[in-house]
């Protein structure tokens, strides 16, 4: 990889060292680990609850400037306070005064959105959509479902049947509510539903340099109201040993021979609700970045690469996939034919699984955020003649399915992937389904 990245002019060359460092520190970790042997790891993403409000009735005002707060994320700053006044109604229980319920805009005009509430925190939202579908709401949110999944997963390390966890991005809400990460209700939720619950690393993880045992992507919301990402470093520290920082969202480390990379596709613009819209690196930085880990590893004889980022490669609901200009389709797939290369995404709260160019791709958006690809007019977008079929749901519309995917990896044989499901409303709520078969 050093003979690939030799250039002639010395600022150029003193650029490529820095753009590098990480590598470094992969180089160092991956030492012990660099031969390929059995283990297994879990992904989710998305997996975020909705807001959580002040909910005595005395705190009203509170509560509606914080939807004020959310509301200007996709509006004017002059028009998020005419909207929330005139159109989200708060209700309270006359017994002890909190709120219990709040119906709402949703994301277009025509949407109705109402949701339950218990000591601030939304257990249940529900979608009529006045225009296309009137009469029938479509629930496209329980907070069992992000319950259900959070138990899971710590249940996978507690007893063993896997090292560690990944998470494609959107682990909480916002940064807005408390002055430091250990007051923010939606940090404090990660805290006590998963990283206390965990064990320490194990021997052979902290041989191979992992100190932690969950290792997220950068999500939106991790920097939404937080744009030092405080709360991310705070609850993740050892992410600081790979160069994350707040001018550095991306990452890599190697494990038993395996490699994964972590990238940042940047936090959200209503204008473009999946760009790249990265600055930390930007996009062509990231770009290059990921052919120098690419290249590390392959010169490495490194054969299985994970990379994970939020925005999605490939979508055919909700908000769709990466625009074609900024999806770094092309240059991961330039390396299938040398690795076994599988991208997990998440950002489109669904789950949807594509086989493209030799490299799998799966959107994991469903670990406990609200599922909005259900609702009328977001389940099937349109799409150019030719466009990739999605595995998982084939043509059928997307419902509610709360998931995680535990992925098992054996030398010499071919990575299995298996994903287990919580759908709240099916008489075979608890599914385990076997994925690229």
């Amino acid at each position: 990889m050093r003979n690939a990245m030799r250039v002639c002019s010395t600022s150029f060359l003193l650029a490529a060292v820095i753009a590098l460092q990480p590598i470094a520190a992969s180089a160092q970790q991956s030492s012990s680990g660099a031969k390929e042997s059995a283990f297994s790891f879990d992904v989710y993403g998305d997996s975020r609850s909705m807001m959580y409000l002040p909910y005595k009735q005395d705190q009203e005002a509170e509560a509606r400037q914080l939807m004020v707060d959310m509301f200007e994320l996709a509006l004017p700053a002059k028009v998020a306070p005419e909207v929330v006044q005139k159109d989200v109604k708060l209700i309270y229980d006359p017994s002890n005064n909190e709120l219990v319920q709040m119906v709402m805009p949703f994301m277009t005009a025509s949407e109705v959105t109402t949701l339950t509430f218990d000591k601030g925190w939304v257990t249940e939202a529900s979608v009529e959509d006045v225009k296309l579908l009137p009469g029938v709401r479509r629930t496209m949110f329980r907070l069992e479902g992000g319950d259900w999944v959070a138990r899971e997963v710590v249940k996978d390390i507690k007893s063993g049947n896997t090292d560690f966890l990944v998470n494609t991005g959107d682990l909480v809400w916002w940064g807005k509510q408390g002055n430091k990460p250990s007051d923010n209700p939606y940090w404090k939720l990660v805290n006590e539903d998963v990283l206390k619950q965990l064990p320490g690393p194990s021997r052979k993880m902290r041989e191979a340099g992992l100190d932690g045992r969950v290792f997220p992507a950068v999500g939106n919301h991790e920097v939404w109201n937080d744009s030092d990402v405080e709360g991310l470093l705070a609850s993740f520290p050892y992410l600081k040993k790979f160069g994350v920082s707040d001018q550095r969202l991306i990452y890599t480390f190697d494990y038993s021979g395996v490699r994964f990379i972590f990238l940042w596709t940047g936090k959200y613009d209503y204008r473009d609700p999946t760009g790249w819209g990265a600055t930390r690196p930007a996009y062509e930085e990231q770009m290059k970045q990921l052919q120098a880990w690419m290249d590390d590893a392959k010169a490495k004889g490194i054969k299985k690469v994970f990379i994970s980022f939020h925005a999605p490669a490939f979508c055919r609901s909700g908000m769709g996939p990466i625009p074609e200009d900024q999806n770094p389709h092309k240059t991961i797939a330039a390396y299938a034919k040398d690795m076994d290369i599988v991208v997990f995404n998440g950002h489109v709260h669904t789950t949807e699984v594509y086989e493209v160019d030799g490299v799998k791709y799966l959107v994991l958006g469903g670990g406990g955020a609200e599922q909005d690809p259900i609702l009328p007019g977001r389940t099937h977008i349109k799409m150019p003649d030719g466009y990739p079929l999605d595995q998982y749901w084939k043509g059928d519309s997307p419902k509610e399915d709360y998931n995680f995917l535990h992925v098992e990896i054996k030398p010499g044989q071919p990575t299995t992937f298996t994903l287990n499901r919580f759908r709240p409303w099916s008489a075979t709520p608890f599914e385990t389904v076997e994925l690229f078969k």
